[in-house]
């Protein structure tokens, strides 16, 4: 169950990362400080879940998962990969696509060809600097859970 659990959350912290990646202004317009600050390569540190009762959870990701790598280019292109800790570190998934941030707040993604829209594949970009991208999967300004995922840049 727990292995389930893991896959699901390394498989929601990619849609989110590429979902902040994606940005509704030119990712080469000089204007826009997020696009600058997004692009680059990204590894997952960890989750952190609110349930509907406050209650907070906190998941730090393994050394194997934290080798997972999203990169964002200045061309709104994108690419991911996850690992899961098993007896060894297996990669979990190999994506590419495209990002757009949409004002200034939402990333929304298209994975391989594929958007993926609602819930699933817009995020609320929580903080965005030189150093630390966190984001929330729950996009709904009333809702009083949250899955957000922190992730550190690497270059």
């Amino acid at each position: 169950m727990k292995n389930q659990f893991l896959k699901s959350t390394l498989v929601i912290v990619t849609l989110i990362l590429i979902s902040i990646a994606c940005s509704s202004n030119s990712p080469t317009d000089d204007n826009n400080n997020t696009n600058t600050k997004i692009e680059g390569v990204w590894k997952p540190i960890k989750a952190i879940y609110t349930d509907s009762d406050g209650m907070i959870t906190t998941e730090n990701f393994s050394d194997c998962e934290q080798t997972g790598r999203t990169t964002f280019s200045s061309n709104g292109n994108f690419a991911q990969t996850g690992y899961y800790p098993t007896s060894t570190c297996e990669l979990e998934f190999d994506n590419t696509g495209n990002w757009q941030i949409i004002n200034d707040n939402i990333l929304k993604v298209t994975l391989n060809g594929q958007v993926d829209n609602g819930t699933i594949g817009d995020y609320l970009i929580l903080e965005l600097t030189a150093t630390s991208l966190k984001i929330d999967a729950d996009t709904d300004a009333n809702s009083t859970e949250s899955e957000v995922y922190v992730f550190q840049k690497v270059n």
